[in-house]
């Protein structure tokens, strides 16, 4: 019993107090940390400061910037944001190729007698073009201007003054000034004819167009042909284009084969500037999936409906009690898409062809047959001046054969003496004459 006594008890205190023991015990120290400081550089900046190279800009965090935009004024935002461009400009052309902005600006300010000065001139825009480099050429060309610029000014004075220098020359060109606003001198630019639609199954058919076309030639000279190529491939390679009248290829007599170019004619003058482009803008629809299904498959959707509603009809006669069925609503037909598109027409065999526009056959006609002055001649016979039947009769055109009969007969002698002497032939005279 004294044994039990002496033992001490044994308590859930005491193993915690072992537990404990046994873990690492980890004291934290503080550490002060001062943000004024400068960050310490890394590995790579402390290579790059061994080698007496310049960091590289660190790029600003989220952090950073949201407080540098805090700190930062309000006068500093201003002018971040984007200037409104003055109403007052000009545009100068013709310039030389290596001009800078501080040159034309200096230009300006000289040749204005005062009217212009550097604070006058608010923006200028000089293009410049891509740099290009020859091979073997070893490095780029500086970079050079496009020719022309566009300089506002912040008065109305300074821009009338800058428009009075125009024609005046600089480096040996006459720069040509006007306002930046003036579109004078523009060429129009030409309306496309209308694409050609291909949804109603027409594979040549051309949209009506309401502007009249650039020009009401119908004819096209094709050029650059291969020598296979054949009129029925001139046909089916611009039958997109529009509706063909006839096609020409120009053949050799001894093979038959193209010489290298020929002549399509369409039915409208639209067609013809589609092919003279090089495309021609298609439109067409857009294939969906009941388009790919075969016909079978079609006929059985159709009689599973058919069936469908068979038994919704006997079920309804039958159970007149029960509960009508929510019909579904019939879904409308989707219309088909449209898409244009690009159809090429420059190509064919592999070869860049040559399309251009043609005369008219009627302008061939006179040009061939009737000469340059047969629509003066016309007016001038209408006009009751000297006509087409009076030049005929002036002049008359000769048959081959009797011309050469004139040769002939300039060529005899009438007097048989001569013709003795000289051994020539003696014009006859009807007699013969017999020696003896």
């Amino acid at each position: 019993m004294a044994s039990d006594s002496s033992s001490p008890p044994s308590s859930p205190e005491v193993k915690k107090d072992k537990t404990s023991s046994k873990k690492r015990k980890t004291d934290l120290t503080e550490i002060e940390v001062d943000v004024n400081l400068p960050e310490p550089p890394s590995k790579k900046a402390k290579r790059l400061l061994k080698k007496g190279k310049s960091l590289p800009a660190k790029p600003k965090s989220d952090d950073e910037g949201s407080n540098s935009d805090s700190d930062t004024p309000k006068t500093d935002k201003t002018k971040k944001e984007k200037k409104e461009r003055s109403p007052y400009g000009i545009w100068i052309g013709n310039l030389r190729f290596t001009v800078t902005k501080p040159e034309l600006k200096q230009w300006f300010v000289d040749n204005s007698g005062g009217t212009i000065t550097l604070d006058d001139i608010t923006r200028v825009h000089l293009p410049t073009a891509k740099p290009t480099s020859a091979p073997g050429a070893g490095p780029k060309n500086p970079t050079e201007n496009r020719g022309f610029a566009y300089v506002d000014f912040a008065t109305f004075e300074a821009n009338v003054a800058a428009i009075a220098l125009s024609e005046t020359e600089w480096y040996r060109r006459k720069v040509l000034i006007k306002d930046a606003k003036s579109f004078e001198g523009r060429p129009e630019k030409k309306e496309e004819p209308a694409p050609v639609d291909l949804t109603n199954g027409a594979k040549s058919s051309t949209a009506a167009t309401t502007a009249t076309p650039a020009s009401t030639s119908t004819k096209v000279f094709v050029g650059n042909l291969s020598f296979q190529v054949t009129e029925d491939d001139l046909r089916e390679h611009f039958h997109k284009c529009g509706p063909i009248r006839w096609v020409k290829v120009a053949t050799f007599e001894d093979t038959g084969k193209c010489k290298g170019y020929g002549w399509v004619n369409f039915e409208t003058a639209d067609a013809a500037q589609w092919a003279v482009k090089g495309f021609v803008k298609v439109k067409e629809t857009i294939d969906t999936v009941e388009d790919f299904m075969d016909v079978d498959e079609k006929e059985e959707d159709k009689a599973d409906n058919g069936t469908e509603k068979q038994a919704e009809e006997k079920d309804g006669n039958d159970d007149e009690e029960k509960e009508e069925k929510p019909k579904k609503k019939a879904v409308p037909k989707e219309e088909p898409r449209v898409k244009t598109r690009k159809w090429w027409v420059n190509q064919l065999l592999g070869r860049t062809l040559k399309i251009e526009l043609a005369e008219d056959d009627q302008t061939r006609y006179q040009k061939r047959f009737r000469g340059k002055g047969a629509a003066q001649r016309r007016e001038q016979n209408d006009a009751g001046g000297e006509g087409v039947a009076e030049v005929k009769e002036k002049k008359v055109w000769v048959p081959m054969k009797e011309r050469r009969v004139e040769a002939k007969v300039a060529k005899f002698h009438q007097d048989i003496n001569v013709a003795r002497l000289t051994g020539a032939v003696v014009a006859p005279a009807g007699k013969k004459t017999t020696f003896e």
